[in-house]
């Protein structure tokens, strides 16, 4: 062993590896204070925000939605980020987006659609997205206790002024995103 002072960017590659740690050990099901902005699913040709976005702003950007996975979903192929194939699902309310989910399919049922290749969706703010791992969530992110019976074994949620939104996976890749409307009346993610 050397007596030499440990080299900084050791030190600091250490303190990141602990932070992530601590982050992916987080088991509560009390979530950290709301998030000071709304979050959105983002991308270059649209902007979805809970309660706000409307159908015919959808439609104009990405056409005529595929009823998938149940009545009343509005769901599109696409490639996300880093090519992955996801589908990105929607539900309205009187025209308003009540629900949005981006997602890794896992049924076999999934339709065949071409995905369109319209630029990966991120979750905003934090740059979320399907695919990276879950320890880089932000701190307004916080662990719910997963049924051994769910799908998904890592269930992070964050609420913000009028939603929550949830990132959801498992072995540390998230797997699925959700946006909701009004945290109060929230629909559970769909599987």
């Amino acid at each position: 062993m050397s007596d030499r002072p440990p080299d900084f960017s050791m030190v600091r590659a250490a303190e990141i590896l602990a932070r992530i740690y601590e982050r992916t050990q987080r088991t509560t099901t009390q979530l950290p204070a709301p998030a000071s902005t709304p979050m959105t699913l983002f991308n270059e040709a649209l902007t979805l925000r809970a309660g706000v976005t409307t159908r015919s702003e959808v439609e104009r950007a990405l056409g005529l939605a595929f009823a998938y996975p149940s009545h009343g979903w509005h769901s599109y192929a696409l490639y996300g980020h880093e090519r992955i194939p996801v589908f990105l699902s929607l539900f309205y309310a009187k025209d308003a987006l009540l629900a949005a989910e981006l997602y890794v399919a896992k049924s076999d049922r999934a339709p065949a659609l071409q995905p369109r290749d319209i630029g990966g969706f991120r979750l905003l703010p934090g740059e979320i997205t399907v695919g990276m791992n879950a320890g880089a969530l932000p701190d307004s992110f916080g662990r719910i206790i997963a049924d051994e019976r769910a799908l998904y074994a890592d269930i992070f949620a964050a609420r913000f002024a009028g939603g929550v939104a949830y990132a959801m996976g498992n072995v540390q890749r998230i797997e699925r995103l959700a946006l909701y409307a009004d945290a109060a009346t929230a629909l559970p993610p769909h599987t």
